[in-house]
């Protein structure tokens, strides 16, 4: 298939690039798109041969541990909910006195839920109304009961692009980490793009043309969490899983 080749192919550059100047100790992990992949084997066996590299599959659960890790690095987090966002999946971590305590995914990534429910072009509010029940059928189990006042820290590539959207359209803050919205920010956010074309998304500042298509279903998938969840806040982490590896790899051998 056409995706595995340009991965390898992108693997192997990169990989030839640095081998060049340095002799690295490579750590490659493979997230919720391979992991629900049927041609994984595959992916696998030819980064094997032509990288030479050996690609560790995560579980979600492994997934959101790292994930929170990392937010609680840098963060110094100690009551809240991570929520990790990807194209494949959500990681819903729970940190409580400054500890992992409990970790879920499921699969309400931003590519994936575009491709399921989102396939119009303007979006039809019947999809965005199907997507937030299946949020909701998702979700219900795995969020805590918290109290009103409880924030969720958020992580991904949507999270990154509603943060920065938000930064150009209120000058407020410099900086996305640790930058926190309101809920209604978030509601703000997603009711501007349900009421956008994939064309006039990309117009958008702060969201690049490449998310324009998969921005929405992130942003509905995050209002939704913030609802049901209860959440009144959400506060932006750039890191992610890769971070939260090196911390695993430096401080737990």
């Amino acid at each position: 298939p056409l995706a595995v080749q340009k991965t390898v192919s992108i693997v192997c550059r990169f990989l030839r690039e640095v081998r060049e100047q340095y002799q690295p100790r490579v750590l490659a992990v493979a997230t919720s798109a391979v992991r629900d992949a049927n041609n994984r084997g595959e992916l696998l066996s030819k980064l094997k041969r032509d990288a030479d590299i050996d690609v560790r599959i995560l579980s979600g659960v492994e997934e959101a541990y790292l994930g929170a890790r990392a937010a609680l690095w840098s963060l110094s987090l100690q009551e809240s909910t991570v929520a990790d966002l990807g194209g494949g999946s959500l990681q819903l971590t729970q940190i409580r006195a400054g500890a992992i305590v409990s970790a879920a995914s499921v699969p309400l990534g931003a590519v994936r839920m575009t491709g399921q429910f989102l396939r119009t072009d303007p979006t039809t509010k019947p999809e965005v109304q199907a997507l937030r029940k299946e949020i909701q059928r998702h979700c219900e189990p795995v969020l805590p009961s918290i109290t009103i006042s409880e924030g969720v820290v958020g992580m991904g590539g949507t999270i990154r692009t509603l943060g920065r959207m938000h930064l150009l359209a209120s000058n407020k803050q410099r900086t996305r980490q640790g930058l926190t919205l309101q809920q209604t920010d978030v509601a703000a956010l997603s009711a501007q793009l349900q009421e956008s074309s994939v064309r006039e998304r990309a117009r958008i500042p702060g969201l690049k043309e490449e998310r324009a298509d998969i921005i929405l279903a992130g942003a509905v998938v995050v209002e939704e969490v913030m609802r049901l969840g209860r959440y009144r806040t959400l506060t932006v982490c750039t890191d992610g899983v890769r971070q939260g590896l090196l911390l695993q790899e430096t401080f737990d051998r």
